[in-house]
């Protein structure tokens, strides 16, 4: 076969999925593309090629119509087995359950220490009775966050099952167990056992690397590697599967077995090592190809990589289409398939060498992925691949297979390799850490999908011309750096102003984009509101808002700095996050209400405000900030001692010819004060006083104010029950558009000259 035809194939039948889900321009432009070179390229064979892309479109629909659930919402009553290993964080356990043929993920909150030591005996392959009710996944909420439904929906999951009661003794382990359940079972209990005899961040580290179970390695080494681009390492994948390969031919052929029949072995061992590892699409793809390569080899067949890796491509497509949208997929095809089709450029290298070229082929190709799941780009990527590959492959990789080896065959030698095995890799997650506080991150924010295609075709143009040329030249990066510098300079060519009301659930965060973004300001953080918990409930991570909504939020749009971060008031829920961005994040200038008696967070955010060398600036009633045609004046508070909430700041904001209030958590009595003070006030957009509670959103404020639209922020299921009935009930009255944070995501209003543009999540 061709390898052209085949690879342009696969391309086609990506499109064809991809439209299944979603047509846009940028698709339909490269779709256009690829249809003028498989025109000149094939001219006969067109045909062939094009029918991929009504295959796979069609193909998809039809997957998506059976890609359903089976359980009516009102079901109640489960039986089956436990398919993954149950994790526990603090007072919650979660696991995915099959019954009747269909995954479900399971998620109950225990109510006692005891009960928690009870339910971390449940195992994988534990056949378990349910009574309980099925909730929808969360869709998603966020601009820059993940689409949680959409993940579970592109696994087979549509319900999340919360059981009323979780008794382990009616848990049993099912004596009759298939071959896969046995993997999954010696899985579970080798992770065990290495959880069980090395520190935990060791553990974690051996587990991922040989079973690709990364559920325990501790936070900071985890966000370590994916900061520095090598999160790839941490997923079994082909490198993996050709050491296993090698050691178990060389096994194999020292004890006497012809080398065909290793090749065989090897072949039947193969399926058992892709679910010994998780079975994730990246270690499917490297499991297929080693098969069929030593197929090929044992009759004596040849057939072109790439064509190889197109085949395979195409029935993990086959087999689910949903593959596509995987990162993992995504990546491990695309790196693979750089790699094979750049054999020339390997040629005559020292292996110093070629690991330089594939290091930076392949940094340089996954480069609008990363861009457009993770906003940043690490500069150290480069230099930290090159000397972790050989590390973590040569050395981490090999002495965890051997200390899985020696805890099941000799369990007490194990405590001779605890010490020096440790050493090794808490060094190396050490230096890790180290690294990542030295500044090298590039943040770009995420790519549209023009900039997302055009990258790709520098791309392309660079290794297209290191080939034909036999020679790289740093001139032929000049198109992509051009790119690259174009998405810099975008927003401060942009002349409309953005007012993102972030959605950080019962809390406030509000960012501020100027015309040509001249300056950028936040308007608090978010933040949990603590709860008192017992030791055993206490997670081993606590959800922090700040830094999985609002930090990913501004990285998301391509923010660098702050010019200003305001904070309304001292409560948790709107500056709950501030010491954490202090110190993640560059902030120019803090303003904070005045206040004569600080809290303790007041205190904590104005030391470490001191320490930063952040400038501070204390708001009051009369104060104003300008930037161009943008306005921002300060209604409140007034200096009197009153209550926390009454003491918010309250901001009128005029951009063009859009003005929005912001009113913090101000109640009734701070109301009343601005209408006295200014009795002139009106806004387009009203940000609803304190998530909308009854003591605020007065009728007066409403009348004063008159605004066209009104925000609210709030958090779904809050237990203050806010909105308040009646406040919707008088913005409704007055016929105001109402927009929540809890039922629309990320709310953002775009203000040009001519008006006003309203985007929601959902």
């Amino acid at each position: 076969m061709n390898p052209r035809l085949a690879v342009l194939s696969v391309l086609f039948a990506l499109t064809g999925v991809w439209f299944s889900k979603m047509i846009s321009v940028t698709g339909i432009v490269l779709m256009t593309f690829l249809v003028i070179v498989i025109f000149f390229q094939l001219k006969r064979k067109t045909f062939v090629v094009l029918m991929f892309l009504p295959l796979f479109f069609f193909y998809s629909q039809w997957y998506e119509l059976k890609n359903i659930s089976l359980f009516p919402p009102h079901t109640t009553d489960f039986q089956g087995t436990i398919e993954t290993i149950p994790k526990v964080n603090g007072n919650m356990i979660s696991f995915k359950y099959k019954s009747s043929g269909e995954l479900l993920v399971v998620r109950y909150k225990m109510n006692s220490a005891d009960e928690k030591q009870t339910l971390k005996k449940l195992e994988i392959g534990m056949h378990c009775f349910f009574n309980g009710t099925l909730k929808d996944p969360q869709p998603q909420s966020h601009y820059y966050g993940m689409n949680y439904r959409e993940f579970l929906h592109n696994k087979n999951i549509h319900w999340i099952l919360e059981p009323s009661q979780v008794d382990a003794g009616s848990c049993v382990t099912d004596k009759k167990e298939s071959l896969i359940s046995k993997i999954k079972i010696w899985r579970n209990k080798s992770i065990k056992q290495l959880e069980a005899h090395f520190t935990q961040n060791t553990a974690g580290l051996m587990n991922a690397l040989v079973f690709g179970y990364r559920e325990n390695i501790e936070t900071k080494t985890l966000e370590s590697y994916q900061k520095l681009g090598l999160t790839h390492l941490l997923a079994v994948s082909g490198f993996n599967v050709g050491i296993v390969s090698y050691f178990l031919y060389l096994l194999f052929v020292r004890i006497g077995i012809v080398k065909e029949l290793a090749y065989v072995l090897i072949v039947i061992f193969l399926p058992i090592y892709i679910v010994l590892t998780g079975g994730e699409s990246s270690i499917v793809r490297a499991g297929i190809m080693g098969m069929l390569a030593l197929c090929l080899i044992v009759f004596q067949k040849k057939i072109n990589p790439a064509v190889l890796l197109s085949i395979v491509c195409i029935t993990m497509l086959s087999w689910n289409p949903l593959y596509a949208f995987d990162l993992g997929f995504q990546l491990s095809f695309l790196m693979t398939f750089v790699l094979i089709t750049s054999i020339s450029l390997f040629k005559a290298k020292s292996n110093t060498q070629l690991l330089i070229v594939t290091s930076f082929m392949c940094s340089l190709f996954s480069f609008p992925i990363i861009l457009y799941h993770f906003f940043e780009f690490s500069l150290w990527s480069l230099p930290i691949n090159i000397v972790y590959i050989p590390f973590v492959s040569l050395v981490l990789f090999p002495v965890s297979i051997f200390v899985v080896a020696v805890i099941h065959f000799i369990p007490s030698a194990v405590y001779l390799l605890k010490l020096p095995v440790q050493f090794l890799f808490e060094s190396s997650a050490s230096i890790l850490e180290m690294v990542q506080k030295f500044n090298g991150t590039l943040l770009l924010g995420r790519p549209s999908s023009w900039f997302f295609l055009i990258y790709f075709l520098a791309i392309l143009y660079v290794f297209f011309e290191w080939e034909r040329k036999d020679r790289f030249y740093l001139r032929l990066c000049i198109p992509f750096i051009f790119i690259l510098t174009l998405q810099v300079c975008i927003p401060y060519l942009n002349p409309s102003a953005k007012v993102s009301f972030i959605n950080v659930g019962q809390g406030d965060s509000i960012l501020i984009e100027l015309p040509f973004r001249k300056a950028v300001y936040l308007i608090d953080t978010g933040g949990a509101i603590p709860f008192e918990k017992e030791e055993w409930e206490e997670a081993d991570e606590e959800y922090d808002v700040t830094k999985k909504v609002v930090l990913p939020y501004l990285k998301g749009r391509g923010i660098r700095r702050l010019d200003g971060l305001i904070l309304s008031h001292a409560d948790m829920d709107h500056a709950g996050g501030t010491v954490f961005l202090l110190k993640n994040f560059p902030v120019d200038t803090l303003y904070l209400p005045k206040n004569k008696n600080l809290s303790e967070l007041e205190t904590e955010i104005i030391e470490t405000g001191k320490q930063k060398g952040i400038q501070m600036k204390y708001l009051r009633k009369g104060m104003e900030l300008s930037s161009g045609n943008s306005r921002f004046l300060v209604l409140h508070p007034s200096g009197k001692n009153t209550s926390a909430n009454n003491r918010s700041v309250v901001l009128w904001v005029n951009l063009y010819n859009t003005s929005f209030l912001l009113t913090g958590d101000i109640e009734k009595e701070a109301e009343h004060e601005i209408i006295n003070n200014f009795w002139r006030l009106k806004a387009d957009v009203l940000k609803v006083a304190h998530h909308g509670s009854a003591t605020s959103t007065t009728n007066e404020f409403l009348k004063l104010a008159e605004p066209e639209f009104a925000v609210i922020s709030s958090g779904a299921n809050n237990i203050y029950g806010h909105p308040a009935k009646e406040v919707i009930t008088r913005l409704k009255e007055k016929k105001v558009t109402v927009y929540r944070t809890d039922e629309n995501g990320d709310i953002i209003f775009e203000v040009v000259k001519s008006g006003l543009k309203i985007h929601s999540v959902q």
